[in-house]
């Protein structure tokens, strides 16, 4: 299925601000560039020109490989040895165009330069971004093969949960699992003193006769995803409420919370996104009603979603669900991905009463954090269609692994 860009709305800015071309400069891992030369093909620096009638690609490759990658548009070489601000001068002086170029806000420093030398004025414009903000049948088809990946990197950090035992931290029994209960002081509760609250274990899970790490079950996680033919992307991993990044290291123990947020991305850069939360050995209790707040917080912004509704009407729906069973709703968010793990719409920095269009691509996200608890973290790729709501890919979302 082809990823064709459709040019009209570039050019109907165009017409609507008298501007002559729109440019970007930038290289292939630019989302914004990527979005629209649409390729992870080409290397380098490239360049793309839209007119009111025509798109160009200046691109560093031979023009035969370029125009294979990039159907949708005339191609050009950029020329080796000549700045690439320079060639989209050039370009523009070769169609006889004069007066304002509208670029993004990202387009290069010194790009912007080579233009305003050249007489042009330069004007920014925020119309690819929010063009990006609808995806494509095709877009969204991307986004759920990569959400699918999600789902299999998810599996294999809940089968490693699964496997993993209690471990033992006496001198003689350190670093191998166990299956009896240790009592602290004969009173028949053990004791967590790196935690502030309690469970029946000696120290932290143990898995292929080494202690469990946030650190081994991302490296997991990732080998999972690339298997699945995805680059990992960010990968974070928080343990019993401390914040999860690429890098924590936390030891896992039993009745911890654990987060698992995965934001890979496929070979033409679309994002899933998927954040569940497991529990190894937990008592239920804060977390089981932690985790229904959660799940039950993004079914009903899932059941509300359809072209025209407002942020505000998606907030109040992650918000109040949380709120009914007792906790703070104020953590809910909702955030586009895809060329990028965030992007616009960021329903947190819109007003309430703008409104969402067919076709946006969401994470709707729903935490539950206690400083003595630990977090339950829940989110999910949905889309608006003119159907409703609808999941890219699906994962339990039970705390037990």
């Amino acid at each position: 299925m082809s990823l064709s860009i459709d040019f009209e709305p570039v050019q109907r800015e165009l017409r609507a601000r008298d501007a002559c071309a729109f440019v970007h400069v930038g290289r292939e891992s630019d989302p914004t560039l990527r979005y629209l030369a649409r390729t992870a093909q080409l290397d380098g620096e490239l360049a793309v020109v839209v007119t009111a009638d025509q798109a160009l690609l200046l691109a560093p490759e031979a023009p035969d490989a370029a125009t294979e990658a990039y159907p949708d548009a005339q191609v050009l070489p950029a020329g080796e040895a000549i700045p690439t601000g320079t060639r989209v001068a050039t370009v523009l002086d070769d169609l006889g165009l004069s007066g304002t170029v509208l670029t993004p806000q990202t387009i290069p420093h010194d790009a912007a330069l080579y233009l305003e030398n050249d007489g042009f004025e330069v004007a920014s414009t925020a119309v690819v971004e929010t063009a990006r903000e609808r995806k494509t049948d095709a877009e969204q088809l991307r986004q759920t093969t990569v959400q699918s990946a999600a789902c299999a990197g998810m599996r294999r950090v809940s089968e490693v949960l699964a496997e993993a035992e209690p471990g033992d931290l006496t001198e003689e029994g350190h670093g191998h699992g166990h299956s009896h209960s240790h009592s602290g002081d004969g009173t028949g509760e053990s004791h967590d003193h790196d935690h502030d609250h309690d469970h029946d274990h000696d120290g932290p899970l143990v898995w292929n006769d080494a202690p469990l790490t946030a650190l081994r079950l991302r490296r997991e996680a990732n080998a999972a995803l690339a298997a699945e033919g995805v680059h990992p992307g960010t990968t974070a991993i928080g343990v019993a409420g401390r914040t999860a990044t690429p890098r924590s290291d936390d030891p896992i123990e039993p009745g911890d919370t654990v987060v698992v947020d995965l934001a890979p991305h496929g070979p033409d850069g679309y994002h899933g996104r998927l954040v569940r939360t497991f529990v190894v050995d937990g008592d239920g209790g804060w977390t089981r009603r932690a985790q229904l707040a959660a799940e039950t917080a993004l079914d009903a912004a899932l059941g509300e979603l359809e072209p025209g509704i407002t942020v505000g009407e998606v907030l109040l729906e992650l918000e109040a669900e949380v709120a009914a069973y007792g906790f703070d709703g104020d953590d809910g968010a909702a955030y586009g991905v895809g060329l990028e793990r965030r992007e616009a719409p960021l329903l947190g920095e819109l007003d309430d009463d703008d409104e969402l269009d067919s076709g946006t691509v969401l994470a709707l996200d729903a935490t539950v954090s206690d400083a003595d608890e630990g977090t339950v973290r829940l989110a999910d790729l949905v889309a608006i269609t003119e159907d409703g709501g609808r999941a890219l890919g699906a994962f339990p979302r039970s705390l037990a692994p």
